[in-house]
């Protein structure tokens, strides 16, 4: 139990105490952007390198590290280090697209067997288990693209992830949920930095990282439609912004859905985009902190019926 401990305190530890010196460190050199809720200039744009520092050392201290934890180190680690030379110098959004998209293939290629279980229906392999590897392109996307205010995504992250934590615990998955256990721990040091106010943004760093993080592990561990079910919030977004703006492109292409006036954000009739936060603002305005509780509680619930779901299933001996 101690050994299976040390991980997850050593992550957290880790992002704790290279997080202060990061945040300063971007301070000084001037990788910062301006809060636009609160009229601030000068945050740290990166801070989701603090969760990547974190879970490397954790994956890497997971004993013994295994071929799986070893892939989920390394894609998690190119996909982040992707986001954060966009963050530094900009990545055209089809490059960032394609990695996950290629590095989803060589995973699919390289792991024997890749399996995708759903619910109360049962096991796919060959052609259709090759789906569950799509997991690491979508979810690494949508996380990218529903990071709206101060804390949710670091926040989305320990949640979602004690979710899958308890569905790997509930499927005797021991070192998927030691992998998910460093997964939330870094999520969770990531968030000391970013709640509201925050003392850095996440950047592109961060939701690439965290979304490749635990989309991988998904994959690896057979857990992807609990994935999907815990991070439903983010799969809608995605699809509402890819739909009502004809494609994949990148923010500074499209018209942005809501507007901030007085403090608090409402949304834009003449943009065409839809998106999680533009619905949550359609009936009254809101601001930035209550934003963060509505996606906050939203996130709670998909994760918290997942876990549900997996317990019932469990119980009554349906495929999980």
């Amino acid at each position: 139990m101690i050994a299976e401990a040390a991980p997850p305190l050593l992550a957290f530890s880790t992002g704790a105490v290279f997080g202060w010196w990061w945040v300063g460190f971007q301070k000084s050199r001037g990788i910062t952007s301006r809060d636009v809720y609160k009229g601030v200039e000068g945050v740290p744009r990166a801070g989701g390198l603090i969760a990547l520092v974190a879970a490397a050392v954790g994956y890497a201290a997971a004993t013994p590290i295994s071929t799986k934890a070893a892939a989920v180190l390394l894609i998690s680690l190119i996909v982040g280090l992707l986001g954060l030379l966009d963050d530094l110098r900009g990545v055209s959004e089809y490059v960032r697209v394609l990695v996950p998209v290629v590095l989803a293939l060589a995973l699919g290629r390289a792991v024997d067997g890749v399996r995708l279980t759903i619910p109360m229906v049962g096991l796919f392999y060959g052609a259709t288990g090759w789906l569950a590897v799509l997991a690491l392109p979508i979810m690494t996307n949508a996380f990218n693209m529903l990071d709206p205010v101060n804390g949710y995504l670091p926040a989305a992250n320990v949640v979602i992830g004690l979710a899958l934590l308890a569905t790997a615990a509930v499927k005797g998955q021991a070192e998927a949920s030691l992998l998910l256990a460093v997964h939330t721990a870094a999520s969770a040091a990531l968030y000391l930095y970013n709640r509201y106010p925050a003392k850095t943004f996440n950047g592109n760093v961060g939701s690439y990282f965290l979304g490749a993080s635990i989309s991988t592990i998904a994959v690896l561990y057979d857990l992807v439609a609990y994935l999907i079910l815990a991070g439903l919030p983010f799969v809608v977004n995605g699809a509402l912004i890819i739909f009502s703006s004809g494609g994949i492109k990148g923010r500074e292409k499209i018209q942005r859905p809501t507007i901030l006036e007085g403090g608090l954000v409402r949304q834009d009739c003449n943009s065409p985009i839809l998106t999680l936060v533009r619905l949550a603002v359609a009936e009254r305005p809101m601001s930035e902190y209550q934003i963060f509780k509505a996606l906050t509680l939203i996130t709670a619930a998909t994760s918290g019926l997942t876990v549900l779901l997996v317990v019932a299933l469990r119980l009554l001996s349906l495929p999980i």
